[in-house]
């Protein structure tokens, strides 16, 4: 698989699908890799170019140990599209990727064709913050193996609920967290530039038709943050799935899937 240059750090990403399709690139969030799109990627590939690719510091891209901010990693963004020789893609990121997103929507307007924007925040003083006791179970987790700490902080990330239905999720973020460990500074230096994050001030400004789309049960970043983010962006549509926690495209692949094509693919 094919690996694109930002600078000194190499970005490993995968292209899904048929290339006469609209381009689509995914972006997860804090310290998970392109593998934890598990199915879902298969599924959007059924309509779009699908591009996923692993953030700097996790998966099979570099991990280099310096200063992570979104603003670099939008621009890692634009590194594998140019790869890729994507000149425009539709760009959908979740958590920190919903942030990576915005950076990119703000940095590099002409390369986004619509934006969506999954359980994420604008952060600074226009985000409701993380709960304490959530931010408590993150940072206990910072003590443990990655695989122990996907397990130990599943619970914030999806709902109870779900975990009880699906016991084969656990297992399998467990068999990819086994094969793809990932370094604890890999993982901080993610958090940093979550941390860090700030476009309050800048929001308004995302041209891109948007969408943003959270679970109305998110334990991690509060729905409250997206209501605010479709009341700042200028004409963006708020979708919100019940039920859902914070990873929602795995809790509900279909109702995600499906809010996502009926948006990109509206003329």
């Amino acid at each position: 698989m094919p690996h694109a240059k930002h600078a000194d750090v190499s970005l490993y990403y995968e292209l899904h699908g048929d290339p006469a399709r609209p381009a689509l690139v995914m972006i997860r969030g804090l310290a998970r890799s392109a593998r934890f799109w598990l199915d879902f990627t298969a599924r959007m590939a059924r309509s779009f170019r699908v591009v996923v690719m692993d953030n700097r510091g996790v998966g099979r891209s570099d991990k280099p140990l310096r200063l992570y901010t979104t603003r670099s990693m939008a621009d890692d963004v634009q590194a594998v599209l140019d790869h890729a020789g994507i000149a425009k893609a539709h760009v959908f990121g979740m958590s920190l990727g919903g942030m990576i997103a915005m950076r990119f929507a703000l940095r590099h307007p002409e390369r986004v064709d619509r934006l969506v924007l999954g359980c994420t925040t604008m952060g600074g003083r226009g985000a409701k913050k993380i709960p304490v006791s959530s931010v408590a179970k993150l940072l206990s987790a910072g003590r443990m193996s990655f695989a122990d700490a996907l397990e130990y902080t599943a619970p914030i990330v999806v709902s109870p609920e779900f975990l009880r239905e699906r016991d084969d999720i656990v297992p399998a973020w467990r068999a990819i967290a086994v094969s793809e460990p990932v370094p604890l500074q890999g993982s901080a230096l993610q958090l940093l530039a979550a941390a860090e994050h700030d476009v309050h001030k800048d929001v308004r400004d995302i041209r891109a038709k948007t969408l943003v789309l959270t679970g109305d049960v998110d334990r991690l970043i509060p729905a409250e943050n997206s209501r605010r983010l479709a009341k700042e962006i200028p004409g963006a549509e708020l979708v919100i799935l019940p039920g859902a926690g914070h990873d929602f495209t795995t809790e509900q692949p279909e109702p995600s899937a499906r809010a996502l094509e009926r948006f990109l693919l509206a003329p």
